[in-house]
């Protein structure tokens, strides 16, 4: 496997798991809100969860992102760009 084609598979493994943890988050904060006492409640479960996907959300898009960078790049620059996205990746994924 090429370079470029692990990259880009390393950035689309670590998307799939954000999308699936997006998922998650939003079945639990419902199972959470049915559970709710009140508005109050309601509104703090939703807060906390919604805080958490949209972190999510920029981390795909970053992601998105830097697959265009992969897949537009030439051999000179994905060493580069390998350091970069290893950085920036949750350790587990490196």
């Amino acid at each position: 496997m090429s370079l470029k084609d692990s990259l880009l598979t390393k950035l689309e493994t670590q998307t799939e798991r954000w999308s699936k943890q997006i998922d998650s988050l939003r079945a639990d904060a419902e199972h959470k809100m049915a559970k709710a006492k009140d508005d109050q409640a309601e509104a703090e479960i939703q807060k906390e969860f919604s805080e958490k996907v949209q972190q999510l959300e920029e981390r795909i898009e970053d992601a998105r992102k830097k697959l265009g960078e992969v897949r537009d790049s030439g051999e000179d620059r994905l060493q580069d760009l390998k350091d970069r996205i290893d950085e920036w990746l949750p350790s587990n994924t490196n």
